[in-house]
This record gives C-alpha cells, structure tokens and sequence, in this order.
C-alpha cells in the first residue's frame, strides 16, 4: 500500500501541465510549504486532464469517494489494486476515464507483521520527483454543496527493492508514459501495461523514526536515515 508520501519540491514543467491556478504557487519548486508527512485527507495537488483537454494542476482529497455515494461515505480508500480496479464498481469508472498523476518524490511504508513497525522512506536513486498511478473522481455531498475532487492511488506487486519491506508498492508512471495514462480516449486495458513495478535499481530506501507515524509530525527530519 502507500499511506504516505512527501512532495517536497514540485515543478509543475515535470508533468506538462498546462494549466494551473495561482494557489498552485506554494506547492512549486521554489515555493511553500514543502510537504514531507501527506496522510490521507489531506488536500493535494494532482494533475488530470481538465474539461478543456489541458492538463491541468488541481486540488484534490486523498481518499477517493465515488461520485454516486450518498451523505457520510462509509468508505474513502486512499489506494486501489491495480490488478482489479478496472473492474472493480469503486473503481471502474475512474479506472477508464479518470485517470491522473500524483507528482511526489518519495513514500513511507512500514515493515513487520506486528507493532512497532519499522518505517522506511523509499525514493528515487536520483531523489527526483515522480509521479504515482492515481484515479480520480467528483463528488457532491448534496445537490448544493460545492463539488470535491478526490483521487486514490494504484497499487501493484513490490519489487526487488520492496520485497523485504512491504507486499506491495505504489505503482510511478514513467515519464515517457504520462500522456497515455492521462489520455481519456483509451480504455483501461490500453493502459493496463503501465501498472507494474518501477525497476528496483533506480531506486533507493533507508530506514527512518517512528515519528512519521504521527501526522502531526510535518518536518525534514522524517526523511533522515534513522
């Protein structure tokens, strides 16, 4: 699974965006806050192909809530597996249609059976950013609430790197690979080759304290080699 991640500096350049709002100014390369504990609810930047064909940087909740449910969602999964979410009834629709990035530069997992787990900070070899496989949807509380975007993020099998770690990984969409996730035009099937473990040798891990665990705990020391 992935229930945390940093985003510690973004340019929006990295994922062709096209568009963005000016809230979109704090989450830039250069600007503020930088993001180094996101836990599920928190609102984030994705980037998704908007209703006028351009991709876009837009605000959304981690925790996806389908846009047929109704009052108090019961379920909000902040990650989907990707081996069922193109036929899964949580995740069919955004699966086929509603796809888009999650920019990010590192995720936390957590190793062991039982308390106290051991967190790691997993990254890229290189400590670029990337970007998680994620779906999205819209969803109105009631016919007139304000709608509320929210996205889940992918899930695959680990690879060599993870194993060890955890059972599962997040699935990072290769750049060259973005503009055929994002396309609204291909069905789940021509993009199901995508949804696989990110190679194990551009990547790196190390293990970190256990004040990740705490969400309130928001600092550049989460990431340090503990």
């Amino acid at each position: 699974m992935c229930g945390r991640y940093t985003a510690r500096r973004i340019d929006v350049r990295r994922y062709g965006v096209e568009y963005t709002e000016p809230w979109f100014e704090e989450f830039s390369e250069h600007g503020k806050p930088q993001r180094f504990n996101i836990a599920p609810s928190l609102t984030v930047p994705i980037v998704r192909i908007d209703s006028q064909g351009r991709r876009a940087a837009r605000l959304a909740k981690w925790g996806l809530i389908p846009p047929w449910t109704k009052g108090k969602p019961r379920l909000q999964p902040i990650n989907a597996k990707c081996e069922t979410a193109a036929t899964s009834a949580m995740f069919r629709q955004s699966m086929q249609s509603r796809r888009c990035l999650v920019p990010a530069d590192g995720f936390f997992e957590w190793q062991g059976a039982k308390p106290p787990k051991q967190p790691w900070f997993i990254h890229l070899r290189n400590d670029e950013s990337f970007a998680f496989a994620g779906l999205w949807e819209r969803w109105r509380p009631d016919e007139n609430a304000d709608p509320i975007d929210t996205f889940t993020i992918l899930t695959t099998d680990p690879n060599d790197l993870m194993k060890p770690i955890h059972n599962r990984m997040p699935v990072i969409i290769d750049a060259k690979d973005y503009q055929r996730w994002l396309d609204r035009e291909l069905p789940a099937q021509a993009v199901a080759d995508l949804l696989k473990p990110y190679p194990a040798e551009l990547m790196e891990a190390h293990k970190v304290s256990t004040k990740v665990n705490d969400p309130r705990n928001a600092g550049p020391e989460l990431i340090d080699s503990e």
